[in-house]
């Protein structure tokens, strides 16, 4: 009888933390966009307060996905039948994390920066290029999140196959 495989393989790692940077940067951008277009003046300093709360955490989780994504490379990259999808992944994911993180500075600047009069003069191109990052972000997830669901769910990418009995199981 052959033993199931463990919940804690380093494969399984990944998909245990890609998650919440996933919901967090989504629900990040969304709301400082809302904030950086003042769609709701008087809550528009609560949302950029709750957007920061909500960013900051999912950047460092995008990293942690990065790299469990990394570790998870090198034990199903030799199971895959196409490892350009994983390949793909992979960029994107590196892309998508870039991209918050230089939001993240970004609104770090804007925040030190706002009471300089220098900065005052170019804060509307500041405001308009984060944005772009947390829209180009938002779209690179959906599409790192499309990629994943190819390996796992066309091509089963860390996931254990029973045998044809299920004599694993009883």
């Amino acid at each position: 009888m052959e033993a199931l495989p463990s919940m804690w393989r380093t494969e399984l790692m990944h998909p245990l933390f890609v998650h919440f940077p996933v919901a967090l940067l989504i629900l990040a951008a969304a709301v400082l966009v809302i904030a950086r277009f003042n769609i709701f003046p008087k809550q528009r300093q609560t949302l950029h307060c709750a957007g920061w709360i909500i960013l900051f955490p999912g950047v460092i989780l995008a990293w942690i996905s990065v790299y469990t994504g990394i570790q998870a490379d090198g034990v199903v990259g030799r199971e895959v039948c196409d490892p350009t999808v994983l390949e793909d992944h992979e960029r994107f994911a590196f892309l998508t994390s870039y991209l918050f993180t230089a939001a993240a500075i970004g609104e770090l600047a804007d925040w030190f920066l706002k009471a300089k009069t220098w900065w005052k003069g170019i804060r509307k191109g500041v405001a308009a290029l984060l944005v772009v990052l947390y829209l180009g972000g938002a779209t690179g997830i959906g599409y790192v999140g499309h990629l994943g669901a190819k390996l796992v769910y066309q091509q089963a990418a860390a996931v254990h196959q029973p045998s044809e009995d299920c004599s694993e199981f009883e």
